[in-house]
């Protein structure tokens, strides 16, 4: 392909394009592995053991930070061929080594390539596409890192047959996107950012402008808060279920497969969900998210559960393709690679600061029940859905002020 020219609107190109997604969730998927290097490092501790899977998280938001500094010296296609060659080589590494603190480091290695690639893709389909299509391939996007997290466990649980460390041939998957990004996405995407946002007035003036807009802002501390309001499902839905005798860890899972699959099938449907939701399209996503978490909290019963979980997975796979559309509404393509790194950077914090946020917050109401966490999901959840009703307010009264300027 001509370095300097791209083919956008052909399936070989829309498919490079979303594959780095693929390798988003090559750290958590594998959380099977677990039990088969408690057996290869009987020395090891069990936190140290733990660590194996967390230690990418510090890393990866450090990188998440870096990636739109990067993707402004080097250009987000060398960004994302860098980030899929570290993930690949890192994530193969424990295959040769034998010493634990060393597979460690690898994996602090894996964070950055995770950090490097998660950002850069949103960008570049906010900066590439418009309207429809855009909306189209951002919930793709998000359901793509649904379907790789199910597709690269049932591979470990496969390969993990052989040895544990056959688990790690997943991470050959890197050098697929490298070829396919190598191929298919030239060098200089040929107007990359023409298809700037006309709402973008804080930085229409300036197309080159790398600072980020108080609007841009606020959709980080949304995106933060809406992280903070699943954490009730990730950390204790589970644990909920069993503690109030609802089901047991087995009918758990099967709810959390109902979550799943809302959430996967909102998001291949997004384009079309925004044809009719329009501007009110976050909104309705949170709300779904507030009255799921809420149901969990304030009943009991199986069949409630299951509608819950399927509220709040219907709500997180229509808010997610949302939130990175959103947010680049109000960039150029100057600063689309920070916006996002910056609203990424925001979740990831979230979820990882979220255990801590609800231990202190069980300690200080004095109740450390799994259901009564989803009080604090329900808050952060409503802190969301009002932040977006300020949102579009406040983007009405702007958008208003624009068309009394060209009367």
């Amino acid at each position: 392909m001509n370095q300097t020219s791209d083919n956008r609107d052909s399936l070989s190109f829309k498919i490079a394009l979303l594959s780095s997604t693929f390798l988003i969730t090559g750290a958590s998927a594998t959380s099977a592995l677990l039990p088969s290097l408690r057996q290869a490092f009987p020395s090891v501790s069990k936190a140290t053991l733990q660590s194996f899977f967390s230690i990418t998280a510090l890393p990866q938001f450090i990188a998440l930070i870096a990636a739109a500094f990067l993707a402004t010296k080097i250009g987000k296609r060398n960004v994302i061929l860098f980030g899929a060659l570290l993930w690949t080589i890192s994530g193969l590494l424990p295959m040769v080594l034998n010493n634990f603190p060393i597979i460690l480091a690898s994996r602090v290695f894996l964070g950055l390539s995770l950090g490097l690639i998660q950002p850069i893709g949103t960008s570049m389909i906010a900066d590439l596409y418009t309207g429809e299509v855009r909306n189209t391939l951002m919930g793709i996007q998000s359901a793509v890192i649904g379907i790789s997290g199910t597709v690269l466990t049932f591979a470990i649980g496969l390969l993990i047959t052989i040895n544990w460390r056959s688990a790690f041939l997943i991470y050959l998957l890197g050098l697929v996107v490298f070829v396919l990004t190598l191929h298919f996405l030239p060098k200089k995407l040929a107007g990359e950012g023409e298809n700037q946002r006309i709402d973008n007035s804080e930085n229409s003036s300036n197309g080159t402008s790398r600072h980020l807009g108080k609007d841009v802002i606020v959709w980080v501390l949304l995106t933060f808060f809406f992280n903070l309001g699943q954490g009730g499902v990730n950390i204790d839905f589970n644990l909920a279920v069993v503690e109030e005798h609802i089901a047991t860890a087995t009918g758990a899972a099967n709810m959390m497969v109902a979550y799943s699959v809302l959430g996967l099938i909102t998001g291949l449907l997004f384009g079309f969900y925004m044809k009719f939701a329009k501007r009110f399209g976050g909104i309705i996503a949170a709300v779904l998210f507030f009255m799921g978490n809420l149901i969990i909290a304030t009943t009991h019963g199986v069949v409630v559960y299951y509608i819950a979980m399927m509220l709040t997975g219907a709500g997180f796979g229509l808010f997610m393709p949302y939130m990175f559309a959103a947010v680049n509404k109000h960039t150029t393509a100057a600063n689309s690679a920070y916006a996002t790194s910056a609203t990424t950077a925001a979740a990831s914090l979230a979820n990882f600061i979220a255990p801590y946020v609800y231990s202190f917050l069980a300690n200080v109401f004095g109740n450390n029940t799994s259901q009564f966490a989803f009080n604090f999901a329900s808050a952060f959840s409503l802190i969301l859905v009002l932040g977006l009703i300020y949102e579009y307010f406040t983007d009405t009264k702007k958008q208003k002020s624009i068309l009394k300027g060209t009367d």
